[in-house]
């Protein structure tokens, strides 16, 4: 859904300036770490597990879940938003 709006528009829109490519490479940036960031509390959330506490407990199995779950969700994000 998201990339379907944004397509359209980066399809008209291209940056001009060396400037304006990097306010955009920086907006777009912004954006998919917040997305990120979203996404990964919102997985967090759904999950019946304390992520922070075993971490915090030395549980590798589980930084490497949630290593795996940052990825996945950056691949989404990447994919939609460029």
């Amino acid at each position: 859904m998201f990339a379907s709006f944004v397509q359209p528009l980066l399809a008209v829109w291209s940056p001009q300036s060396m400037p304006e490519a990097l306010m955009a490479t920086a907006a777009f940036g912004a954006v998919g770490v917040i997305l990120s960031l979203v996404g990964y509390k919102v997985f967090d959330w759904a999950i019946p597990l304390s992520f922070s506490d075993e971490l915090q407990k030395g549980n590798v199995a589980v930084g490497v879940f949630c290593g795996s779950i940052v990825i996945g969700i950056c691949m989404v994000i990447a994919k939609a938003v460029g």
